[in-house]
């Protein structure tokens, strides 16, 4: 059956061959997983400036699935976002010296980067918690990372 959003599934429980409910997600295109008290605790930071606030959730939007990096130079971003590239590269540095952000690339004296996916990942659970092995939690003000996760704690 072919549904407005696309082809219906059926998915049954094995125990009791009961359907269970099934619906594609309704957002306009790809979406993410994101860690909501990692982001809530730096949108209430009064350490990060309401910019550098704005520049994380642009990259929580537009970081490729996977470990890919985006791959835009900081004039690019500038455009964007409106902002200046000066303001846009001071930003980004500040994010990766935090962990916010991390370099996944280079072209030529440029640095790619990507948000941390401790943050956000597009990609299955298994896909995050290989990621996560390449790179240290960011260090986020008011973030306790000294409590370890339901999953970390297992």
């Amino acid at each position: 059956m072919e549904g407005l959003l696309g082809a219906v599934r059926r998915l049954v429980d094995a125990d009791t061959g009961e359907a269970i409910p099934y619906a594609p997600y309704a957002f306009s295109g790809e979406h993410i997983q994101v860690d909501k008290a990692r982001v809530a605790a730096i949108t209430e930071s009064k350490e990060f400036t309401p910019s550098q606030k704005y520049l994380v959730l642009w990259w929580i939007g537009v970081s490729p699935q996977g470990m890919a990096p985006l791959r835009a130079t900081g004039a690019d971003i500038a455009k964007k976002v409106g902002m200046t590239a000066d303001a846009v590269g001071k930003i980004n540095r500040k994010l990766l010296k935090r962990r916010i952000l991390i370099e996944r690339g280079r072209i030529g004296n440029y640095r790619l980067y990507r948000i941390s996916p401790y943050i956000a990942f597009h990609g299955t659970g298994v896909e995050q918690r290989e990621a996560i092995k390449t790179c240290n939690p960011p260090d986020i003000p008011g973030f306790d990372n000294t409590i370890p996760s339901r999953w970390e704690a297992q």
